[in-house]
């Protein structure tokens, strides 16, 4: 199952509901997979997610201040993030930036 696979505790949870009420999950399994769920919520964000989420806070402090991407890595991070038309504008203005720090 892709919310599983994905680690999406969202998805499984609306799947859960529509499984139970469609009758294919009985309401003990369905409160097993939701004890689970709350056990896996109390864990907290991984380290993994946590360096995830200092990466975008960077990457929108840039932005913010009128800086686009400068590495790949951030450029990923922001396709990643935004949609085409907001990446179009990034890259529009990413060639004003170019080579400003060799001054």
């Amino acid at each position: 199952m892709g919310a599983i696979r994905e680690r999406d505790l969202r998805a499984l949870g609306w799947w859960l509901i529509e499984e139970t009420l469609a009758g294919r999950v009985t309401p003990p399994e369905a409160s097993a997979v939701n004890r689970m769920m709350h056990t896996l919520l109390q864990l907290g964000p991984t380290p993994e997610a946590d360096e995830l989420a200092l990466q975008e806070v960077a990457l929108r402090g840039l932005l913010m201040h009128g800086v686009p991407p400068r590495t790949e890595e951030e450029w990923r991070r922001a396709a990643e993030i935004f949609d085409d038309e907001a990446l179009v504008a990034l890259r529009r203005g990413a060639p004003l930036y170019e080579g400003a720090g060799e001054r």
